[in-house]
């Protein structure tokens, strides 16, 4: 699969959530540059823009057997990403799980700042950047959409 139909899969994946969330969701089909989603209260008084980053297999493994544990998740994000924050601005990460039957995606909801003060302390010493966490460390963000509930009232 083209990394442009995943990361378009995504997209839409996030705004079909948002929508049965009660929340507007448009599009930007690339037109507003860092923002693939613009999010609006259904009063419409708030938006948020939300920027999607999916991966086919963000989970990666470690042991083997009994012993097999998510170990971190890793989803390519671009060093504009890494160093870009403010109040209104959201990721949300995919994990499409390798598109396994059955399988429904996970989408961490995080806040810009989190994302730039992770990558910190490395981003300007790699030329490639790439998220890799700890799946523990991540866990509050997944599929919760609290966050940007509370940011948009």
């Amino acid at each position: 699969m083209s990394s442009q139909l995943l990361g378009t899969g995504g997209t839409y994946y996030v705004m079909a959530q948002l929508a049965l969330r009660g929340f507007h969701a448009s599009c930007t089909f690339g037109n507003a540059p860092y923002v693939d989603i613009l999010v609006g209260a259904p009063d419409g008084h708030t938006t948020l823009s939300v920027q999607v980053k999916t991966a086919l297999r963000a989970t990666r493994y470690r042991g083997r057997g009994e012993n097999r544990k998510a170990h971190e998740l890793q989803w390519p994000i671009g060093k504009k990403a890494a160093t870009t924050s403010n109040d209104n601005l959201f990721f949300a990460f995919v994990d499409l799980f390798g598109l396994e039957a059955g399988a429904v995606p996970d989408v961490y909801v995080v806040p810009s700042e989190f994302v730039k003060s992770y990558c910190a302390p490395w981003v300007e010493e790699v030329k490639w950047v790439r998220l890799h966490i700890p799946h523990q460390q991540f866990q509050c963000f997944r599929n919760n959409w609290e966050g940007l509930s509370e940011a948009l009232k």
